[in-house]
């Protein structure tokens, strides 16, 4: 009877002890901390009629990976990383053909970059959307992405693109404009904004034309822009493009007195005798006046044993470091983290050309844009009048 009691007691002891919290502590097991690389992809073309862009991604991503891993240490602690350069073949289908690989074969954190038209880059936003995988895109479209949850913007916007124009007629002070892009969508927006402030300027539009993206005989166009002899011809092409159109114009006897006005492509195209005199707006150029340029041109001497000559490349470069910084601000690789640290408003770093804030809505904010002419097969800035 006795040991019943006791029993009992016992049990009731216990019993109040778990009620009141004094049961033995339970210390969960800890989650291992990730010791492999960090992966990044750049979604870009290596092949195809765009497939000059995939040196450039090579130069740049080969020049982050020495800056974060020798000269930083790592990244996240001292993980390794590594970018991973996926080909577009040049086509909306490659582009989102490398999508799928960098997801579900490199099992990356994020990508960059995107394809050779606005086409390509809405493809792949809506990839990065429905399957929650971080992108750092290029380009003005789409206008808006602030109903987007995993794209961030790391190059001009439409609005700003169209305001080029603005610095156009004050330099050049035109009368009549021609109009020669490839025909995409955001060459057509891109052009439209541009012929809308030329034509609120006064200027007259006297030619305006679309040529396929993978053109290489641009004979016909340019000698029918030749025989109009507008003040201005504004051109939209790839990097394959501006070359055989230097090429071209060299066949045609040059373009007399017409002024040409590029996009930044046409620096591969700077070599070419074709070329010399022709005008581009760029994000970037050697020699810039800032920190943030006295650092990219430090480092790629170090590793290249030359300083960067192509203000293309810093394209390419400040695509990447926002991937980087957001990974770094969300404290892991993980995907949706990383997603939301890029759009928290805290996202920032130091690129060639300015200090970069990254607002909720994936934006950059105002970003620098400047003039270059190509003389001596090198580009040369150009100040606009105030």
């Amino acid at each position: 009877m006795l040991n019943r009691w006791i029993i009992f007691g016992l049990t009731l002891i216990c019993a109040l002890s778990l009620l009141t919290g004094c049961a033995p502590e339970v210390i969960p097991t800890p989650t291992p901390t990730p010791t492999g690389p960090v992966k990044i992809a750049g979604i870009t073309a290596w092949s195809g009629p765009a497939g000059m862009s995939g040196a450039m991604g090579d130069v740049c991503m080969n020049l982050v990976e020495y800056q974060v891993n020798d000269l930083m240490g790592g990244i996240l602690g001292g993980r390794e990383l590594d970018l991973i350069g996926c080909d577009s073949r040049s086509t909306t289908a490659g582009c989102i053909a490398a999508a799928n690989k960098a997801l579900y074969e490199d099992n990356v954190a994020a990508i960059v970059w995107g394809g050779f038209t606005g086409a390509d880059a809405l493809a792949i936003i809506d990839f990065s959307e429905e399957n929650e995988l971080p992108y750092f895109f290029w380009g003005g479209l789409p206008a808006n992405i602030c109903d987007k949850k995993f794209c961030v913007r790391n190059s001009h916007s439409l609005e700003s693109i169209t305001a080029f124009a603005d610095d156009y007629i004050k330099l050049f002070h035109p009368k009549t404009v021609a109009c020669l892009a490839y025909d995409t969508a955001d060459a057509h927006a891109y052009m439209n904004g541009w012929i809308g402030r030329y034509k609120d300027s006064g200027a007259e539009i006297i030619y305006e034309e679309y040529n396929p993206p993978a053109t290489t005989d641009f004979t016909s166009y340019l000698t029918t822009i030749k025989h109009l002899n507008p003040d201005v011809l504004m051109l939209i092409q790839s990097n394959e493009g501006y070359v055989s159109m230097a090429k071209q114009v060299v066949g045609l006897g040059g373009l007399g007195d017409i002024t040409v006005v590029c996009d930044p492509p046409v620096e591969t195209a700077m070599s070419e005798e074709g070329a010399q005199g022709w005008y581009a707006y760029v994000f970037w150029y050697p020699g810039f006046p800032y920190s943030g340029t006295e650092k990219f041109e430090e480092d790629y001497k170090a590793l290249y044993g030359v300083t960067p000559t192509v203000s293309y490349l810093a394209l390419y470069y400040d695509c990447l470091w926002p991937a980087i910084n957001a990974i770094e601000l969300a404290g892991t690789d993980d995907r949706v983290k990383v997603a939301e640290a890029a759009r928290s408003g805290n996202l920032e770093f130091e690129s060639p050309t300015e200090f970069r804030h990254y607002d909720t809505c994936g934006e950059p904010g105002h970003l620098a844009g400047f003039y270059v002419q190509i003389k001596d097969k090198k580009i040369v800035p150009v100040q606009v009048p105030e």
